[in-house]
């Protein structure tokens, strides 16, 4: 029986993964440009406030006398300071008429040094804003003209809006939490959402895992309960099945078709060779004609069971019968084909080893391995029948003293079609088919047991076929 299987999907391919690290991604992303953009409209507003105070500066300057004195226009700056501000006038950059009193501590005179440009430096714009830093404080300064009996002037405006960035630091670093805590949130919502979510996904994957050879023309995936997302999927693999069993039972009607027509000529073939031999013709063409047309009978009778095990036809007669006598007969069928090659082991004293299964089909077994130990070992050297008990099984052992299976074919060799790495060509230069091993894995799973090679003591390979006791069925 085989079990179609989907390939396994790489861990860094995962879905969930993927949709778990993209969500959190725009989530993290989202906030960054919050705090961008709350900043920039922060700023901005700042900015604006700074210009609407240099307007109304200019506007209570403006209630004086056109051509006022300096002094009266610093006297009324002076009377129009309010937290956070510094005003002054300046005639020359760098030259104020004097340095006015702040109504904030904070304002220090080497503080107000620095807010005034050097001398001789180049002019600043008017209306320009400018914001800088200086520890611990951040300030926005702008400037404006005005007109005294003295000439033209300038009002130079400071604020102080530490505060307000101090306080939007604060609310950056509590968005910054909020940030971290809702993606820790996020991480495990989206996990049991993405659970949830894609449960009828793993529930689609387990059910094409059970569809095996046997169902494949019968079963098909529901639609009806789908998801919208996945009904195309399903759609299109039920086509897909439906296609690969309509091939398979094409294929299984080919082969079922063409081992039955070759049954009749190797039946005639070798019908024709044995009366030649009864004649009197023992020559070693006819008597190579024959063992051929046996062997193209056990190769069809070994094509028709794998048919019929995947159509869900193949029979097994289980029952109860004694190891060494099945051992006895096919070592009696044998000797004929392997001569004096063939040694069958006298059992040891004991209860007689009883085992569980189809007696006939041990003996197709046995055939198969004894054939595939000839092809793989020279002409003088033994080939071994013997029975053990290993634990809670008994095995018959078909033993050989060839070169051995490698260890990368010792699994391979009992896939169809598949052929060891050394090539088991026969004396009369035809090689191995690939199907013998494989049916004999396939009849020993049937009866319930297993097939195995190791490497036999002193060199060759040592085939085992494991068979249940009768009290385990």
């Amino acid at each position: 029986m085989r079990r179609i299987t989907l390939p396994h999907r790489s861990p860094s391919l995962s879905l969930r993964k993927s949709l778990q690290a993209f969500s959190l991604l725009a989530v993290l992303a989202g906030y960054a440009v919050l705090l961008v953009i709350t900043q920039q409209l922060a700023m901005r507003y700042r900015l604006e406030r700074h210009r609407r105070m240099l307007d109304e500066v200019g506007q209570e300057l403006r209630l004086l006398p056109a051509n006022s004195p300096i002094d009266t226009l610093q006297q009324r700056l002076d009377g129009m300071v309010v937290p956070g501000w510094l005003l002054w006038l300046e005639q020359e950059p760098g030259q104020p008429h004097r340095i006015p009193k702040g109504s904030n501590p904070e304002f220090s005179v080497a503080l107000i040094n620095k807010l005034v440009p050097a001398p001789n430096s180049e002019p600043e714009e008017m209306g320009k804003l400018e914001t800088f830093y200086s520890h611990p404080h951040y300030f926005i300064k702008g400037s404006l003209p005005i007109n005294t009996i003295e000439g033209q002037a300038r009002v130079l405006v400071v604020d102080d809006v530490s505060d307000e960035i101090n306080q939007a630091r604060t609310v950056q670093l509590l968005v910054l939490v909020v940030a971290g805590a809702s993606s820790l949130l996020t991480s495990g919502l989206l996990r049991l959402v993405l659970r949830q979510g894609l449960q009828p996904v793993d529930q689609l994957s387990r059910k094409l895992e059970a569809l095996d050879a046997i169902r494949l023309g019968k079963e098909r995936l529901p639609i009806k309960n789908q998801p919208v997302e996945l009904q195309p999927i399903v759609r299109s693999f039920n086509t897909l099945l439906d296609r690969l069993s309509a091939g398979r039972n094409r294929e299984r009607e080919f082969v079922d078709g063409v081992a039955h027509e070759l049954r009749t000529p190797i039946t005639l073939i070798s019908g024709f060779a044995q009366r030649l031999q009864r004649q009197g013709h023992h020559n070693a063409n006819i008597i190579g004609i024959e063992r051929e047309a046996k062997r193209m009978t056990r190769l069809v009778a070994d094509l028709l069971d794998i048919a019929r095990d995947e159509a869900g036809r193949l029979e097994m007669r289980s029952g109860l019968f004694d190891l060494d006598d099945a051992l006895l007969l096919a070592f009696e069928r044998m000797e004929p084909l392997a001569g004096q090659r063939l040694v069958l082991k006298t059992p040891g004293d004991g209860p007689p080893p009883m085992a569980w299964g189809d007696a006939e089909r041990l003996q197709q077994c046995l055939t198969n391995l004894v054939e595939n130990a000839l092809k793989h070992t020279p002409a003088d050297a033994a080939i071994e029948l013997y029975s053990s008990c290993s634990g809670s099984a008994v095995v018959a052992h078909v033993r050989d003293h060839g070169p051995g299976v490698p260890q990368a074919d010792k699994r391979r060799i009992f896939d169809r079609f598949v052929r060891g790495s050394h090539g088991a060509i026969d004396k009369d230069g035809g090689g191995g088919s690939g199907i013998g091993l494989a049916v004999v894995k396939l009849l020993m799973e049937r009866m319930g047991g297993s097939v195995t090679v190791v490497d036999a003591p002193g060199g060759g390979a040592d085939f085992q076929l494991q068979l249940r006791y009768p009290w385990q069925e």
